[in-house]
């Protein structure tokens, strides 16, 4: 919502707000209360979304030749919150640049820099869908997918 309030303030500039404007106004404020009610779901059923990704990842084939230690467990679920924590910012207000621009362009250079392709997001989506109500999962969907899709690169 930000970088759709700086983009239709820069369009105007000096102008009325177009009609197509105005509708992806009406858009994004029309969603407000669903997005709202998923941004507190989530919030409160972080932990056991966290913890449910991580046992998730521990469990996983990635680490059955060398399982995480208690550091890689704590890296990774402090990765996990703030990826998480990010990700609903950026659902509740409709603005993938912002997520972009506020974590993962930072993680993907960290995670990159590392040689890692991070598959957290991937876990973090599966605990989200079986912690949350189908519609208020689906809210993150698109977040999710970017931040999986940024991480996993390669």
């Amino acid at each position: 919502m930000i970088t759709l309030l700086e983009n239709v303030l820069e369009r105007a500039d000096g102008n009325y707000v177009s009609p197509e404007d105005l509708q992806l106004l009406d858009k994004a404020l029309s969603s407000w209360k669903a997005r709202k009610a998923a941004y507190n779901a989530l919030q409160e059923k972080e932990p056991d979304i966290i913890s449910a990704a991580v046992t998730m990842m521990k469990n996983g084939d990635r680490f059955e030749s060398k399982p995480m230690d208690s550091l890689g467990v704590d890296r990774c679920q402090r990765d996990m919150t703030l990826g998480l924590r990010c990700c609903a910012l950026a659902m509740l207000l409709q603005d993938e640049e912002m997520l972009k621009d506020r974590v993962l362009y930072w993680q993907q250079n960290i995670f990159r820099a590392m040689q890692l392709n991070y598959q957290g997001y991937k876990f973090l989506w599966q605990a989200v869908k079986s912690q949350l109500p189908g519609e208020q999962a689906a809210f993150f969907s698109p977040y999710m997918k970017l931040a999986h899709e940024m991480m996993a690169a390669e």
